[in-house]
């Protein structure tokens, strides 16, 4: 069945001008923007998973290039659950972390919360360079594995 592209042209502009414009942040609530990003990390950190759990479903892990992603997804997904539990520990925290001005400025650490908070700020790098390199090794690895023959011919 073809469709006629007067009808892709209405659908595709029914989308795009059927949605109200939000403001991705505002003075009035200002993590009214956070709560989408928030939701994006649960969803990436989700997506991982997914990719991990379909790659040990469908027995590619024994190629040494899907196992590589399967460890980088490993890492991003645990750096989507630093990260959301960075923004939740920032969200909550009671008092200002720096207090001071120029060069008389001092970090408070005064309980566990404010420690999680700066834990999870600092770590991304722990968690993030790890999986770009995965990520980078397992595709260098599937680029030199050789073709099937199925392919070929396409």
């Amino acid at each position: 069945m073809r469709r006629s592209p007067a009808v892709i042209f209405a659908v595709f502009a029914l989308l795009l001008l059927a949605p109200p414009g939000v403001l991705a942040f505002s003075f009035e609530w200002p993590t009214e923007g956070s709560y989408v990003h928030q939701t994006a990390h649960i969803l990436f950190g989700a997506a991982m998973l997914f990719f991990i759990r379909e790659i040990y479903q469908t027995g590619l892990q024994r190629f040494r290039g899907f196992h590589c992603l399967v460890w980088a997804w490993g890492f991003l997904a645990l750096w989507n659950l630093d990260a959301f539990i960075g923004h939740w520990t920032e969200w909550t925290l009671l008092n200002p972390v720096i207090m001071g001005q120029g060069f008389s400025r001092q970090l408070l650490m005064s309980d566990a919360h404010t420690w999680l908070f700066y834990v999870t700020k600092i770590d991304h790098f722990v968690l993030l360079l790890p999986a770009f390199y995965l990520f980078y090794r397992g595709l260098k690895a599937l680029a030199k594995e050789p073709r099937s023959e199925e392919f070929e011919g396409r």
